[in-house]
């Protein structure tokens, strides 16, 4: 992505990013892969005219990064008494231009897991993330750099918003700092019991349910909802669904409340580091006007799963969370029945998640030896290959706040199968640029896989819709754009913006 446009000179808008997890150093999910791109993409659209920086946790082995620096270490004040955090810096995107401050709390965060190991959370992540929340506190006073905007994103961040007003009341300095919230996933909420509202260090008066207070719980994604300025979700067809329920997972009247202030922006992907064109990963890479080089991608992924490279068969692959939000189940039902019944397809699956589902997977690698791959775990080396590779890209979410495996795909001309669902439904056009399920359930999935099979015979047809897809702009430009102007509304300050698409 490279700023075209002219700039003018004035007084940068100080952005402050909060994201528990970010690329390339710390991934469970999409999460780390917008806090790692967002942030480039609002630089380069204002330039000089905003000064963003990313605060994260600290990770396991950090002091051995290579591109991380321990700074300083610092101590804190909380309800608790005395902590003491480290502080290690990095810088991302072209020239490290975006700084990135990690901050490892006593510990804290020095473990093998972002929020927990296997399926069970860490039982002290109410701690954990509280007394992030006041580390950073501690981080703006002593940059110093007090933000025209916070940005948080997700549960780990809410609670530094309700923290934040009591703040400001108290600090002058923090009296022109503005909010924002985005959430990307309405099923964590960050639920802990509310009789530990005294240990945040908040009034009682936010224990009702008009702020914290979440069906006799306490609720750190609340805080970030009620108690920001704007709140965003990540795509415009998953803020419609979780108006009501059961979608909005308890919270469409809160979230109704916000009216306006209520926005679907989508998410977008990183145009430079997921590009076919400049792959260093493909041997021959392609491109939406010339990509039959992708058959070398699909005969190399074949081969390193051990399949017969004499047959030339429709690829599917899945680079998933083995979980129910994800529909892995209705696609295991489906893909069993359609291979026992001989359908001429393979299929890739890498992802782990529900030990049920590792073993169903298992199972059906065993039963199905050269037509099922299946790789536990995540690598995103393979990923990549997976995407290039496979012909078709089956997403049977249950629900789905943006996606992103569906840009990926699109871009490395992986014609996605997906429920019509959330983000799905607002990137994937059917009969363009990918397939709808008709309905979300077995027989639903094996018709979706059929029709796939049938597009797969008709070349023509299915080289049009792999060109569509990838030239489907799905980059971070628009996006960014529109982050841009809700920062402004919020602090009711403009921001120059350079003329032109990054």
């Amino acid at each position: 992505m490279k700023p075209s446009g002219k700039q003018q000179s004035s007084p940068p808008f100080k952005v402050l990013y909060l994201s528990s997890e970010i690329v390339p150093f710390l991934k469970s999910g999409g999460l780390a892969d917008v806090a790692g791109s967002l942030p480039i993409a609002l630089k380069m659209a204002a330039l000089d005219g905003i000064d963003i920086r990313v605060v994260t946790t600290a990770f396991k082995g950090i002091r051995k990064h290579p591109s991380i620096k321990l700074q300083r270490s610092f101590s804190f004040s909380t309800p608790s008494g005395q902590c003491k955090a480290d502080l290690f810096h990095a810088g991302i995107g072209a020239g490290g231009r975006v700084p990135v401050y990690f901050i490892g709390v006593d510990d804290l965060f020095e473990r093998d897991g972002i929020y927990g190991e296997g399926e069970t959370e860490y039982p002290d992540n109410f701690e954990r993330y509280l007394f992030w929340s006041y580390a950073i506190r501690e981080l703006i006073r002593s940059e110093p750099f007090i933000p025209d905007i916070v940005h948080g994103n997700d549960w780990q961040t809410g609670l530094l918003f309700p923290l934040l007003q009591i703040w400001k009341d108290e600090d002058k300095e923090l009296a022109g700092t503005h909010t924002l919230f985005t959430i990307h996933n309405l099923a964590y909420k960050g639920l802990f019991p509310l009789n530990r509202l005294p240990e945040t260090g908040l009034p009682k008066r936010y224990g009702h349910f008009s702020r914290l207070e979440f069906y006799g719980q306490l609720s750190f994604l609340k805080g970030g909802i009620c108690c920001t300025d704007i709140v965003t979700t990540v795509s415009p067809g998953y803020r419609n669904e979780v108006l009501k329920e059961p979608e909005g997972e308890g919270l469409s009247g809160t979230l109704g409340v916000r009216g306006q202030r209520f926005v679907g922006v989508l998410n977008g992907m990183d145009t430079e580091r997921w590009n076919p064109e400049t792959d260093p990963l493909l041997k021959s890479p392609f491109s939406a006007k010339d990509h039959s080089p992708k058959n070398l991608a699909k005969q190399d992924l074949s081969k390193r799963f051990g399949f017969d490279e004499t047959h030339d068969l429709p690829m599917i692959g899945m680079v998933t969370r083995m979980t129910g939000q994800k529909g892995i189940d209705l696609a295991f039902s489906a893909i069993e029945a359609l291979l026992r019944n001989n359908e001429p397809f393979r299929i890739i699956v890498l992802g782990s998640g529900s030990p049920v589902l590792e073993k169903k997977a298992k199972e059906l690698a065993s039963n199905y030896k050269g037509m099922f791959g299946l790789r536990l775990g995540f690598d995103d080396e393979l990923a990549r290959r997976i995407y290039a590779g496979s012909d078709f890209f089956l997403m049977p979410s249950r629900f789905e706040p943006c996606g992103l495996s569906q840009m990926y795909a699109m871009r490395y001309g992986s014609i996605p199968i997906v429920n019509p669902t959330g983000g799905l439904k607002d990137t994937v056009s059917p009969g363009k640029t990918g397939l709808w399920l008709e309905t979300l359930s077995v027989d639903g999935i094996k018709q979706g896989i059929l029709g796939a099979l049938q597009l797969y015979a008709d070349p023509a047809t299915l080289n049009q819709c792999r060109t569509n897809a990838m030239r489907e702009e799905n980059g971070w430009w628009k996006r960014a754009e529109q982050y841009l102007g809700l920062y402004e509304d919020a602090s009711g300050r403009k921001i120059l913006k350079i003329t032109g698409p990054l």
